[in-house]
């Protein structure tokens, strides 16, 4: 046989098989375009990205890259940036399908639409919805991708929109009523997937609840770690935090998916553009947060506050307090989120501390009601628990009662008090209280800012647990 028409078998061949195969690459938690560098060579960056994802479009040019959700707040550098970087290298990347995370919403739903103005991939939601009952910004509420030979429906969920910026005009639909929607639309399909931002005992009643589902692109379940979990023989993929991994998953009919975690460490060669690009906000962010503050004699463990006192938590809290003058100062564990260890404080550590941005309101409230509201988060394990500053209060889980003592005495329901709180949480409040300064004021400032203020007048930073709360679980 001639050699020119063997090539052309050969390629023939090769075409055929790639219209009978779609490749999904999948990761999620991009709240940093440059790599974490807590584990030896780093893990995660965009830079290492781009280059998995060209390696595979010219394996396969019917290559989907998908993102799970959480490309702003959430850290340090999404706090400062607000997800505008990731935005900006996602299109370079370029990233196909874009689900929505709670933490892009931190900053405000304008912020949110912003973001969508500039990103190039298709974003969608299935269960974010505004005021009127459609889809959250008028997106489309699943997307079907034709790939080769084979037709894919995807459906985007997210949950815990109840820890971010709470506006009217996102609402989150119940998952499962979400999806009971539009699920008749999509059965003519090779693969159904679901990309979802909620935890591992919600997917699983998910696919246990819809069978056609085939399989779930899931938000990380833990930090370092990739996994791919099972409900039946249907897979439940969760890549590790901080875009520290990739899923390759290949999708042929009739054929079960098969699944390859890749991590993005320093095997993974960077690409050159986004590689100046991770260099570049790099270097501005460190120069932005280089600024000695104080000196901070004892480290700070941010998990500590998740489900007891803590001396971060303790820290924040009296400089929300002293900032307002207020009576007292509240500061919920999940808002605190990184390790500062003993030494110089800088710039960074306030920021890293606390990386939302929050502004410092005020609001006027009666001895009940916080009373309440203390109650309410008391026996939270997952960072609504309630650090406080010029009170302390013992809850009991099995009686479900609390005590609260304001200067040395049993707080009385009728008593008046100041409370200094971030806006977050101010917006949460389901409590009556008088707002005496909002986040629209100008004494209402950033969070970090309060902070460094505080810190600032101190020569050294010595917080201690001294049993401003206890509480007493079943």
């Amino acid at each position: 046989m001639h050699r020119p028409l063997i090539l052309l078998l050969l390629l023939l061949v090769n075409i055929n098989l790639s219209a009978q195969k779609v490749d999904i690459l999948y990761f999620t938690d991009a709240h940093r375009i440059f790599p974490v560098d807590d584990v030896e060579g780093g893990r995660g960056g965009v830079a290492r990205l781009k280059t998995i994802v060209d390696e595979s479009k010219s394996d396969n040019s019917n290559t989907l890259v998908i993102h799970g959700g959480d490309l702003c707040g959430g850290v340090l550098f999404g706090g400062m940036y607000k997800g505008l970087p990731m935005i900006e290298a996602f299109n370079e990347v370029p990233v196909d399908i874009c689900n929505f995370g709670q933490h892009e919403f931190d900053f405000g739903v304008d912020h949110t639409l912003e973001l969508l103005s500039k990103s190039k991939s298709q974003w969608f939601t299935s269960n974010l919805k505004n005021r009127d009952g459609d889809t959250f910004a008028n997106l489309p509420n699943y997307l079907i991708k034709k790939m080769g030979r084979i037709k894919i429906a995807f459906i985007g969920l997210t949950d815990a929109m109840n820890s971010t910026m709470k506006s009217n005009r996102v609402i989150q639909e119940d998952l499962s009523v979400a999806i009971s929607e539009i699920i008749e639309e999509l059965q003519n399909v090779d693969f159904l997937i679901a990309i979802t931002q909620t935890d591992l005992e919600t997917n699983r009643k998910l696919l246990a609840q819809f069978p056609d589902i085939d399989l779930v692109l899931a938000e990380e379940q833990y930090e370092y770690e990739s996994n791919v979990f099972y409900k039946g023989n249907k897979p439940i993929v969760a890549t590790a935090g901080n875009m520290s991994s990739v899923a390759k998953i290949s999708l042929q009919k009739d054929v079960r998916p098969l699944i390859d975690i890749i991590p993005l460490d320093e095997n993974i060669a960077s690409e050159k553009y986004l590689h100046d690009m991770e260099i570049y906000y790099k270097k501005d962010m460190e120069l932005k947060l280089a600024e000695k503050i104080s000196y901070l004699e004892v480290p700070l463990n941010f998990r500590d506050g998740i489900t007891k006192e803590s001396v971060a938590g303790n820290l924040v809290s009296d400089a929300y307090r002293e900032w307002h003058k207020s009576d007292v100062g509240l500061i919920n564990g999940g808002g605190i989120r990184a390790d500062i260890p003993q030494g110089d404080f800088t710039l960074k550590s306030a920021r890293s501390l606390l990386p939302f941005g929050n502004k410092i309101c005020q609001i006027l409230i009666k001895g009940k009601e916080l009373k309440s509201l203390l109650k309410k988060f008391a026996g939270n394990t997952k960072g609504q628990l309630l650090h406080v500053s010029g009170i302390s209060y013992q809850y009991d889980q099995k009686t479900d009662s609390i005590q609260v003592k304001w200067n040395d005495k049993v707080l009385s329901d009728d008593e008046l008090l100041t409370v200094s709180l971030n806006n977050y949480f101010l917006k949460k409040l389901d409590v009556e209280c008088d707002v005496l300064i909002d986040e629209t004021d100008a004494n209402a400032k950033e969070d970090y800012e309060v902070l460094r203020n505080y810190c600032k007048k101190q020569k050294a930073l010595h917080p201690k647990v001294q049993g401003r709360f206890v509480i007493v679980r079943e």
